[in-house]
């Protein structure tokens, strides 16, 4: 596994999670492919499997259950399958098949695909239920990112600079979020998306070829480099999303080649920002470059189609006061209000006040004090953005609104590269060096290996 502040000298191997514990799977299937062969390896057993093979595991209290060849089987432990010739290239479409895994775990645009997973595979239990580890080279495992995060038709540089930035902040592993389940990396947006082949193109495969080994470094350390859809315009710092210090090179920076008039800082001040979202600049990341009905053109299969730029959602009070009471038992019976306390410089809200009745009917107030918080305890399919002005609609007789609207700016956290920006700096012939050092500026790019 990768080594937090280590650099490699030559390619990693590394792990990543495709079922996670939180999945709750105690049964799946798995589909070995036409014109390969593969080996089923446990408790110092090996079995061949040809071609067209399908297994079935099922948990059980003692280990996880699989048939082959109308045998039952018993691993106490783990299962490995991997192929019998291993290949040092990667085509789209090969691998094994994996039905109805998790995309976008725990966010609005959750749904289950069936994914195709080059290399090796590990079957292992956790907390009751099966885990899935997909075990490959690093740059294979790139390849698959690019048109998992973005669509293949986008243009080469997108995907070139996509692939360096997916593979500076895995080398930078600096979350670790998954380690204690043998993992480097899971498989979804809690880290970087990754769909196996299922989506692999040739686009992909040259965009990380013509990268091979490149990331991006500040002061000889690899940059923590974080991504989102859209940063609505303009970039968010590091500090106002996770807090702690400041990265220099996440910086709060317009999303274009010089700063729209439109941007009158600060964005923390209200009114600055209110203005700011009732406006359509011309940044890389907005219609004015890349019109919305030519998005889908280039998202991800599993991405959501509609505006990402400035959009707007409303609420009902039910069912704000029951994700809110869900997410941090509040006792709420009815939300009154709900204001911004701290902005960060895209105008993305870091801390947010709402005052409400509890079950007795007295007023209290709860202070979210994440960006995160925001977003998850704002709408139970996790808002949007946090760059938003909230707008109280049809209070009844005693104040109570009944609906509460929200108009935003951007997709996600906004820190770092902004995926429609990229886009929209590839469409207009920026290079993949050119995007990279935009949107980490005073980094330095760097082959490794």
């Amino acid at each position: 596994m990768l080594q937090k502040g280590v650099i490699p000298d030559k390619e990693p191997t590394i792990n990543v999670g495709i079922v996670l514990p939180e999945d709750n799977y105690t049964s799946l299937a798995v589909t070995t492919p036409e014109d390969e062969d593969y080996q089923v390896e446990f408790s110092g057993k090996n079995f061949l499997l040809g071609p067209k093979s399908e297994l079935f595991f099922k948990l059980q209290s003692n280990g996880i259950l699989f048939k082959i060849n109308d045998q039952d089987y018993l691993a106490p432990n783990e299962i490995r399958i991997y192929p019998v010739f291993k290949s040092d290239s990667l085509k789209p479409g090969q691998g094994l098949t994996l039905k109805n895994v998790v995309a976008g775990r725990g966010f609005h645009w959750k749904k289950y695909i069936n994914v195709i997973l080059p290399d090796a595979i590990i079957l292992r239990f956790q907390e009751n239920n099966l885990i899935v580890i997909n075990e490959l080279p690093m740059e294979k495992y790139l390849m698959c990112v690019a048109t998992s995060e973005m669509g293949p038709k986008c243009p080469i540089a997108l995907l070139e600079a996509q692939t360096i930035a997916a593979r500076s902040w895995l080398l930078a592993n600096v979350e670790q979020k998954h380690r204690h389940l043998g993992m480097d990396v899971c498989n979804d947006d809690c880290c970087q998306r990754y769909q196996g082949t299922t989506f692999l193109s040739e686009q992909s495969i040259m965009a990380t070829e013509n990268t091979r080994g490149q990331v991006l470094l500040f002061q000889d350390q690899i940059c923590d480099a974080r991504y989102s859809k859209s940063c609505g315009g303009v970039m968010e710092s590091f500090e106002t999303i996770w807090g702690g210090d400041p990265l220099p090179y996440f910086k709060v920076k317009a999303d274009a080649e010089e700063e729209p008039a439109e941007w009158q800082k600060p964005l923390s001040n209200e009114d600055n920002f209110r203005k700011w979202l009732n406006s359509t600049p011309k940044t890389f990341c907005s219609p004015h470059v890349v019109p919305e009905d030519s998005l889908h053109n280039y998202l991800g299969k599993v991405d959501e189609s509609g505006h990402y730029f400035r959009w707007e959602v409303t609420i009902d009070q039910k069912t704000l006061v029951n994700n809110l009471n869900r997410h941090f038992a509040l006792n709420a019976s009815a939300v009154k209000s709900m204001t911004a306390i701290k902005r960060g410089g895209s105008g993305r809200i870091g801390k947010l006040g709402v005052k409400y009745l509890d079950s007795n009917g007295q007023e209290r107030e709860f202070i979210l004090q994440k960006e995160y918080d925001v977003r998850l305890g704002l709408h139970p399919s996790f808002l949007y953005s946090s760059a938003i002005i909230i707008e109280a609609q049809n209070a009844n007789a005693d104040g109570v609104p009944q609906t509460f609207k929200y108009r935003g700016a951007g997709w996600g956290h906004g820190v770092g590269l902004c995926q429609i920006g990229a886009l929209g700096m590839s469409l207009t012939g920026h290079t993949s060096q050119e995007i990279v050092m935009h949107y980490y500026p005073g980094s330095q790019l760097k082959r490794i290996y």
